[in-house]
């Protein structure tokens, strides 16, 4: 057998401290996702979530408890990256935790959410997840332009109408269950953590490098805020991530049964929010180029192209087709705020939105507009994002009053962390490096810059305050993280020929910008569970 393909045993001995094998046992990855969906039905059993639940001393225990171990884990010289991953995601679900118990929701409640509106209503996602609920899960029989969120594909919202369901049969308070959807999300949000480590595995990231990017999407705001955010963006990107990851692992073994998953992945993720259609380009690219790279196999990479299309588009459009046809809605309708919204920023010139920072954007750290205290609105979709990827469209500080100190270093940090992945995309873009395979280069890059295309053109054509948020192109973090870890290694690689200390200064000095993001990420979360309001 090959010594690249032996698997290293957990339990053996490194030369070092941490093993820089990247092996992660695809068992240890299954219990993993099964310990974490126990743990939600425990936490749901647990925990009333239509009353706040915050405080410091649980997850600062709790990742105490964790450093301990790893340290031990470290000086015992037991510290392999498979210990290391399931500590990264320990570490994770317990931020994710903490935040959904101090983020209170129930029928008269809702903080940090985004269109859900209120429970007993008749528009916003709370809306659509009670029309499923009440009406044995049928659908809408009217247009679904006419109420808030309803034009969004329905399976987030029948799975929340399902756990409720469950819930309130087995004698639980409608109050409490619809906290409880909750726990769902959280379910999402941790589950994506496992997936992203499954697409740098694929990616070949190693050791350290695997680590540094995995630590980032692990500790990153916008997952931690969508674990408790009952609408659809958490489930769609989850469906995203796992599209990715899917074609990755297709595209390396070519079978009808990896086709077929990529097709449900895209397929249930369109059947949750449409948008996520964005990912099946790069994903034809990645096709494409397979079947000009593999001539051998044109007939059967053809027959499998053809049954992934068979899956794929009537389950991603059968609720657009059904509501083109019974209400004549467009295939990309999508509910627009009117001019005459104080969140209305068209006024602006392409020029003043992208390039002017006259209005010194920086001064309040939160995003602008009248809800975080400022008297304008954020017009600049480059500042909205690094604003808007670490605290939403929220005011941190009206929770606690002692927060927005900590708040401006982390978005320091953020912005340094931006540089950095752009810096590193540029260098995946203009040199090889171990990535010699067109496909492997290709795809992230393509992806990557398609995003960030995306989301610019979403900014203006519908120009309000609220398009800027982040939430829409999340996964652009987990891509960035890719190429910050990629290029780290890269670097390091050939710096160490020439220059050891030079080689060990920037594998130091990008993780511990990556460390210091961890930490103030945590640092921040924990405290917007202690109020001070």
């Amino acid at each position: 057998m090959a010594k690249s393909s032996k698997k290293y045993s957990s339990s053996a001995k490194p030369k070092g401290a941490l093993s820089e094998r990247s092996d992660v046992d695809g068992a240890v990855i299954s219990r993993t996702v099964g310990v974490l969906g126990i743990l939600c039905i425990v936490c749901t059993v647990a925990f009333d979530k239509s009353k706040e639940m915050g405080g410091a001393v649980f997850p600062i225990m709790s990742l105490l408890a964790l450093a301990f171990y790893t340290a031990y884990l470290w000086f015992s010289k037991k510290l392999t990256v498979q210990n290391a991953v399931l500590v990264l995601f320990a570490a994770g679900f317990i931020l994710r935790l903490n935040y959904v118990l101090y983020t209170p929701l129930s029928e008269t409640t809702r903080i940090r959410q985004h269109d859900l509106w209120g429970f007993g209503g008749d528009k916003g996602h709370s809306a659509y997840i009670e029309h499923f609920y009440n009406n044995g899960f049928s659908l809408p029989d009217f247009d679904p332009t006419t109420k808030t969120q309803f034009y969004h594909p329905p399976l987030h919202h029948l799975l929340a109408a399902m756990w409720m369901r469950i819930l309130t049969t087995f004698g639980m308070g409608y109050s409490r269950a619809i906290g409880s959807m909750q726990f769902l999300t959280l379910f999402y949000s941790s589950c994506c953590m496992i997936v992203c480590e499954r697409i740098f595995d694929k990616l070949r990231l190693q050791g350290a490098y695997k680590l540094t990017a995995l630590s980032v999407v692990v500790f990153h705001p916008t997952f931690i805020i969508m674990a408790g955010s009952v609408n659809n963006d958490i489930l769609s990107v989850l469906f995203t991530l796992l599209a990715v990851y899917t074609a990755l692992r297709w595209y390396k073994e070519p079978t009808t049964k990896n086709i077929m998953y990529i097709a449900l992945s895209i397929g249930l993720g369109m059947s949750t929010k449409l948008s996520v259609a964005l990912v099946a380009f790069p994903i034809a690219l990645l096709f494409l180029m397979k079947l000009i790279a593999d001539k051998k196999r044109v007939y059967e990479n053809f027959t499998q192209f053809c049954l992934f299309g068979l899956v794929c588009i009537p389950l991603g459009l059968w609720y657009s087709v059904r509501n083109a046809v019974r209400f004549k809605v467009p295939f990309t309708y999508v509910q627009k705020l009117s001019e005459d919204s104080d969140q209305y920023i068209g006024d602006k010139t392409f020029y003043e939105r992208i390039f002017d920072f006259s209005y010194h954007p920086f001064e309040n750290v939160f995003l602008n507009r009248e809800a975080t205290g400022a008297d304008f609105y954020e017009y600049n979709p480059l500042v909205a994002i690094c604003k808007t990827s670490l605290f939403g469209e929220y005011n941190f500080a009206d929770t606690n009053e002692h927060i927005t100190p900590l708040c401006r270093i982390l978005l320091v940090i953020n912005i340094v962390m931006i540089l950095i992945s752009v810096a590193a995309l540029v260098m995946f873009i203009v040199k090889k490096g171990k990535y010699t395979d067109n496909a492997e280069r290709i795809f992230p890059i393509f992806y990557q810059l398609l995003m960030f295309g995306y989301f610019i053109k979403f900014c203006f054509d519908f120009p309000h305050n609220c398009s800027m948020d982040y939430r829409y192109i999340v996964p652009t973090c987990v891509l960035g993280a890719f190429f910050i870890g990629a290029e780290m290694e890269q670097l390091y690689t050939q710096l160490e020929k020439k220059n050891n200390t030079a080689a060990k200064a920037v594998k130091i000095g990008t993780i511990s910008a990556t460390a210091l993001f961890c930490l103030f990420s945590a640092i921040v979360f924990i405290m917007l569970g202690v109020s001070t309001q």
